[in-house]
């Protein structure tokens, strides 16, 4: 009987120091909002958009944050005196003055893939682009926007080409 009495003794500080940390891991995971982050990966519909430097006007009209993240900064790399086009929203080189590179004109896109990117609250917004330009070559092809949700808003904070 006192065999029984310390194997279970055992048995229930090895399960509870388990528990223990079964919650503590698991406190160690933030807490997502849930309309702030995208949980698996979105296809989206191939409708186009397009913009040209001459008619822009600021804000967006849109309801989709991600979406309006995405045109903010396609019309800061189109006209970045534009109201809204600050480096805490969009790259820093998107609204910087480049000497070497022209600015496009005109630029269009659809968002083919929204991904979430592991371990992270930021996401990756994939696109099919096209533009009147190279600007670094970020704006024709398969561009991919990084963004991150800050305080309810998200912003592009990276963007990048992948070739064909």
């Amino acid at each position: 009987m006192r065999r029984f009495v310390i194997v279970l003794i055992f048995l229930l500080v090895v399960c509870g120091a388990c528990f223990a940390i079964y919650k503590m891991k698991g406190n160690d995971v933030p807490k997502l909002e849930a309309v702030s982050q995208v949980k698996s990966v979105e296809k989206i519909s191939d409708s186009l958009h397009s913009y040209n430097a001459s008619d822009l006007k600021s804000g967006c009209d849109a309801d989709d944050k991600i979406f309006c993240a995405i045109e903010r900064t396609v019309k800061c790399t189109l006209a970045p005196e534009l109201d809204g086009c600050v480096a805490d929203v969009v790259p820093s080189f998107v609204i910087g003055k480049v000497e070497q590179e022209v600015r496009p004109t005109e630029i269009s896109f659809a968002i083919t893939k929204i991904k979430p990117i592991t371990g992270t609250k930021d996401i990756s917004v994939y696109t099919k682009s096209d533009c009147n330009a190279s600007w670094f070559g970020l704006c024709k092809g398969n561009v991919i926007y990084s963004l991150s949700n800050n305080e309810g808003e998200w912003v592009v904070t990276n963007i990048y080409a992948l070739e064909l």
